[in-house]
């Protein structure tokens, strides 16, 4: 039992490795205008029955290590660790109380609909906490920050909604 934990442990590790490589190293140097973070993909394709607390602090990993390369002091971690800690409180307002009852839910089987609006919502609820802490930072406020947050979080939904389109199609 035990080595099961540490191999799904290593897995998830390599994961938020591997999301960090590619916002770090192509989606940056390339939307740089566009804010799209894919890394989010974590907080959306971890285990709904898996152990909370563990996900809460590999949620704050993954931000805190984009907040490292990107020099953002701790606006993703948060917003990261926010998104993931609302998580479920979503999913149970657009799919009800279905997903409690079963043990193998996966955000695969909400309808086309409810699950962009799901996606879009946890994106846009991390986007725009992230962006109210930019603002804060900032000496001046912005008056575009919820038009930011609005076409950002369209963007990585996008990017979200093709990477499940491409794995539903290989499951």
């Amino acid at each position: 039992m035990n080595f099961i934990f540490i191999r799904i442990f290593f897995i998830y590790v390599f994961y938020i490795f591997f999301l960090c490589l590619i916002q770090i190293s192509i989606l940056n140097p390339i939307f740089f205008g566009w804010y799209t973070y894919i890394y989010i993909l974590f907080v959306l394709t971890y285990p709904y029955r898996g152990n909370k607390s563990i996900f809460l602090c590999l949620s704050f990993i993954i931000g805190w290590i984009i907040d490292n390369c990107m020099n953002t002091g701790g606006n993703h971690a948060f917003s990261t660790t926010f998104s993931a800690f609302f998580r479920l409180k979503l999913l149970q307002f657009f799919d009800g109380k279905n997903f409690l009852t079963r043990s193998d839910f996966s955000i695969y089987e909400l309808p086309f609909i409810r699950k962009i609006l799901y996606i879009f919502s946890l994106v846009f609820a991390h986007h725009f906490s992230l962006f109210i802490l930019e603002v804060f930072k900032v000496s001046f406020f912005s008056k575009i920050i919820l038009l930011k947050t609005i076409f950002s979080s369209i963007f990585t939904t996008i990017l979200c909604m093709v990477y499940f389109f491409f794995r539903k199609i290989k499951n």
